[in-house]
């Protein structure tokens, strides 16, 4: 019996490219039970499905259900249904509300799916292949599957519901054999999709926006410490080059034997250098051998713990109050000098939460010295608790909709785009707050997690500044300054358009050839908050009149006397990011600035400085580009010479940030004060590196 296993992903702009390990883990499992009377094939591309479709039909096609393929899945199984209505399909994963009103509408009205199997499928996927296998031929058809019960399954025949909820997972993992060990990832690996890894399956934890939250994935289950070591060992010791490592625990760290599993991701790294760095989810919990883990793991990876809110009402809101945030504190100051940086997310739009309550987790993070801090209004997540019809009446939680970044395509002449329900207004905050505050978290973004002012917020913290506040009144800036004003209100204008009220507004939207031949020919699907930076950094004109506003509004804190030091920094931080975003072109790897000496105490003081110094005259301090990162700019240049320049530039943004520039030696030489004034050579020079279209 010939099956095909779907894990699809938009490929226009090559975003969710990573190994099809979860429909590995039901073919490897299903395979080891029933031999050679099943032969699999797994698909990433939805072109690469169809096309082996028409070369040689399966007799059955399961499809995984994520909220980034929603519409693409819809897709190909609508046009497989139509090809042969009587080919069963089945779908698994977690994008479904798992009551059983829930289940009956996603099935009512995605009637080309004959069985849905409920959270990890191995069990539920080998039943249904059996009974497929025990038919004859002529009888294994799409009606015989939904009219049979199945343990986890549901289907809907005779417009009845069928099925149950007795779910069964295997206890032992290492029954499920590897989708790496028994080489069914291979052919992803040789086009270079980062592999996912699973040490673990459970999260102990039960978030109200989550689906690890629910009781089903409650129990945390694990593989073998030789199992984990195998498949690790295999990857990294292939022909196979991976950009990262992605383990997809929902809590690493969270067991003491992940000191162990760190140890020998980080000795494959030594001796192969086969990956480039290691992606994870840390545990929410502070668990004092996550310190070990920092430290072994080093440079190779983001010390992420995701806080989603600092505020203790909307932790105990969302059921999390047994996440211990000053524990998780004090783990992120003891991991600050291993990692590349310590991050996290902040959503916008929980249960209870407030404008303000929203800007102090800001604040908090910021002096927790996180460096990347990501916000976005939260996503309804169809089977997680906070999707549920009571939940959003308690909260007042009203819902819009958007695109999903990189999600759309066209493919069989037919445009398939993703969307994403997210929170647009609570009981506790308004449309117009999120409004704001969506300004704000874009000059928070560029500020902290791109980097453009690392040394200013640091001084601003030694200076009990809240950067939050900067950035408020920057906002308020944005209406008086004409140029400044035109940016800030690009950024408001597309805030505004990029949400719908319906799904049904966004297809009238779409209906329109000529968007749709746009969003196609775009470079890349841009996120809005790099975008809008992008825009700022490469047009001079915008560039200094950003730089003068922040001036302005810095000048409400700070004396004349202190206004000397902060405009010195101002300066620091707009020399270094152009050097950082429009220099990296030319391949130099340092740049220098004459500084007052009282401007240098004042970096030594926040820490961006490091030493004893003490000055008397102005010296020139010199920045170096980290060699690891600048390294990494050089190759991705040489590896990429036909990538759109566009993408080019958001990579280096999001990708180096700020830990390409470092400081480094201070020269001891007195020197005329570098001019920030630029002539339109240096604009031509930055265009010829970084177009934008806007």
């Amino acid at each position: 019996m010939l099956i095909y296993f779907a894990d699809l992903a938009h490929d226009y702009f090559k975003v969710n490219q990573y190994t099809p390990t979860g429909v590995g883990y039901l073919a490897a499992y299903s395979k080891s039970k029933l031999g050679n009377k099943v032969d699999f094939r797994l698909f990433k591309s939805v072109t690469k499905l169809l096309d082996a479709y028409e070369q040689k039909k399966p007799d059955l096609v399961g499809f995984s259900n994520y909220t980034w393929n929603v519409a693409l899945s819809k897709f190909a199984g609508q046009w497989i249904k139509e090809k042969d209505p009587t080919l069963p399909i089945i779908m698994g994963g977690p994008n479904i509300r798992t009551y059983k009103k829930g289940i009956e509408e996603f099935l009512s009205t995605n009637r080309y799916v004959d069985t849905y199997c409920m959270f990890a499928g191995e069990i539920s996927v080998y039943n249904i292949l059996k009974f497929l296998l025990s038919q004859p031929k002529n009888k294994r058809t799409a009606k015989n599957l939904k009219d049979q019960k199945f343990d986890g399954c549901y289907s809907i025949s005779e417009n009845r519901l069928v099925g149950n909820s007795n779910y069964s997972k295997p206890e032992d993992l290492d029954e499920v054999p590897s989708p790496f060990l028994t080489g069914l990832m291979d052919p992803f690996l040789k086009e270079g999709y980062y592999p996912i890894f699973e040490t673990n399956r459970g999260c102990p934890f039960s978030c109200t926006f989550c689906i690890w939250g629910i009781s089903a994935l409650n129990k945390v289950l694990k593989f073998s410490m030789k199992r984990v070591k195998d498949e690790l060992s295999y990857v990294a010791n292939s022909s196979f080059e991976s950009p990262a490592i992605v383990l997809a625990d929902a809590n690493f760290g969270i067991l003491k034997r992940d000191v162990e599993i760190a140890k020998h991701i980080r000795d494959l790294y030594d001796k192969t250098q086969s990956f480039s760095s290691i992606r994870m989810y840390w545990a929410k919990v502070a668990k004092p051998h996550m310190v070990d883990i920092g430290r072994i793991f080093g440079h190779l990876s983001h010390t992420y713990i995701a806080f989603q809110s600092l505020d203790d009402k909307v932790l105990e809101n969302i059921k999390r109050k047994n996440i211990k945030v000053e524990e998780l504190s004090e783990l992120i100051e003891k991991l600050k000098g291993f990692s590349y940086g310590a991050q996290t997310d902040l959503l916008v739009g929980l249960p209870g939460e407030t404008y303000k309550s929203h800007l102090n987790s800001y604040d908090k993070a910021l002096s927790m010295g996180l460096t990347h801090i990501y916000g976005g209004e939260i996503q309804m997540l169809p089977g997680a608790e906070m999707d549920e019809e009571n939940h959003r009446k308690i909260h007042g939680l009203k819902t819009k909709y958007r695109f999903i970044e990189g999600g759309y395509g066209l493919y069989r002449n037919k445009f398939v785009y993703e969307l994403t329900e997210s929170i647009r207004e609570t009981n506790t905050m308004t449309e117009e707050e999120m409004l704001k505050l969506r300004v704000i978290r874009a000059f928070l973004f560029a500020s902290v997690t791109l980097g453009e002012h690392l040394p200013l917020i640091n001084y601003l913290n030694n200076n009990r500044i809240d950067f939050t506040k900067v950035c408020e009144l920057l906002v308020e800036e944005g209406k008086k300054d004409p140029i400044f004003k035109n940016s800030v209100n690009w950024l408001i204008k597309k805030s505004i358009d990029e949400w719908y009220e319906t799904p049904e507004k966004v297809e009238k939207y779409l209906a329109n050839p000529k968007i749709r031949k746009s969003l196609l020919e775009e470079e890349t699907f841009l996120k809005l908050n790099t975008g809008f930076f992008a825009k700022i950094c490469l047009n001079k004109e915008q560039y200094d009149a950003y730089y003068k506003a922040l001036h302005r509004v810095l000048q409400k804190f700070f004396s004349k006397d202190k206004m000397k030091i902060v405009s010195e920094i101002l300066m620091l931080c707009k020399e270094r990011n152009y050097f950082m975003k429009c220099n990296n072109g030319n391949r130099s790897r340092s740049v220098s600035l004459t500084l007052l000496p009282e401007t240098m105490k004042a970096l030594e003081r926040s820490g961006y400085i490091t030493g004893k110094q003490r000055f008397n005259s102005p010296k020139i301090l010199k920045l170096d580009m980290d060699p690891i990162v600048a390294d990494y700019c050089d190759k991705f240049v040489d590896d990429n010479p036909d990538m759109k320049i566009l993408l080019l530039s958001q990579t280096f943004m999001l990708q180096t940030g700020k830990f390409v520039m470092s400081p480094s030696k201070i020269q001891e030489k007195e020197s005329s004060a570098m001019s920030l004034e630029r002539d339109d050579t240096d604009k031509a020079d930055m265009e010829k590196h970084f177009k934008i279209i806007y």
